[in-house]
């Protein structure tokens, strides 16, 4: 993740084209997301050797990583809130967004077919059945494991997390002044966007029509490679986000589509242009098997690896050439 958006937005906001109705924009969202969804298997016997369960395999066979630019965490009572803004990304920008209830909604039927197999399952005088109560709440606790640590990743993996923000999923408590929310799910969300690694910009980004450079050439990159930001147990940590912003985003992207190669660095020029910039210099002092170094040491497998702790080494014997000749070389160092 680069960077984290607290947005307040209601149904009634008019993002953003008139002449686009808010039911439309949610039949737009809902059939981009509709792409994304994995061909899950519903039968588990091949999960299934010597009454050992592979829960790593299930894991990638039901919720698979998707490509996708941005998180979109919401209320379940949002969910028509967050297809129409994900429509309206998709449809403006032409940018790949994730909503887990649409890609990932099956999650029941994994735990029902789970339960069926391995809760005992039988029928009971009613009609209905009855499960082992042990069993489910062992079934139940994997299954939910396994959704939380595929979101934790999708949150790494993706450039932009955006936290729909309604009365729906926060309240203020006016005990404390703080947000509360009642959703395990966007509570785990939040906290993740606290806890996940900050990449850099150009770990998301290959500016073909940025001419390369030579190193003596280079100025000041600092500001490309360091993100700081302020880590609270509340919303502080992410940049507020509104209606107004959303509509001028859309306006000069609109007007100056020819000279955005990443829809997204519109917005940025809102929020932290001089940071694009900077890391279209970076861009043009790296060479394609340095870009590809940095992007593997971002990569999900060598999290907390030896293997990556080598690699960073080396990334900033890199960034120390590249930086040479700025006066602040010690901001230039990315910590693991």
């Amino acid at each position: 993740m680069y960077i984290g958006f607290n947005l307040q937005l209601e149904k009634t906001a008019n993002i953003l084209n008139e002449r686009i109705s808010y039911n439309d924009l949610k039949k737009q969202g809902k059939n981009h997301l509709d792409e994304q969804r994995a061909n899950y298997e519903k039968e588990l016997e091949k999960y299934v050797k010597q009454n050992e369960v592979d829960g790593t395999k299930i894991q990638e066979d039901w919720f698979p990583e998707i490509e996708a630019d941005i998180f979109i965490s919401h209320s379940h009572k949002d969910e028509g809130l967050a297809c129409a803004l994900a429509g309206w990304i998709n449809q403006t920008f032409g940018l790949r967004c994730f909503i887990d209830s649409n890609v990932w909604g099956y999650s029941s039927i994994l735990l029902d077919s789970m339960n069926g197999k391995l809760s005992n399952k039988r029928k009971n005088e009613q009609g209905g059945f009855t499960y082992s109560y042990k069993s489910c709440n062992q079934v139940s606790q994997h299954v939910n494991t396994m959704l939380s640590i595929a979101l934790q990743k999708m949150i790494d993996k993706v450039e932009v997390v955006i936290f729909l923000n309604t009365d729906n999923a926060v309240k203020i408590c006016s005990d404390t002044a703080m947000e509360k929310t009642y959703s395990p799910w966007i509570y785990s969300e939040i906290v993740c966007t606290q806890l996940v690694r900050k990449k850099p910009l150009i770990a998301y980004r290959n500016y073909p029509t940025v001419v390369k450079e030579s190193s003596d050439r280079f100025e000041k990159i600092q500001f490309a490679i360091n993100l700081v930001v302020s880590y609270t147990v509340s919303l502080k940590h992410l940049v507020p986000l509104n209606e107004y912003i959303l509509y001028k985003w859309r306006i000069e992207y609109i007007a100056r589509k020819q000279s955005y190669e990443y829809s997204l660095d519109a917005l940025y020029k809102f929020i932290c242009s001089d940071e694009v910039e900077q890391t279209k210099r970076l861009f043009a002092q790296l060479n394609n098997k340095e870009l590809d170094s940095l992007r593997q040491i971002y990569s999900v497998e060598n999290t907390n690896s030896k293997e990556r702790k080598n690699m960073l080494f080396g990334w900033n014997k890199i960034l120390n050439r590249c930086c040479r000749r700025c006066l602040e070389c010690d901001c230039c160092i990315i910590n693991d």
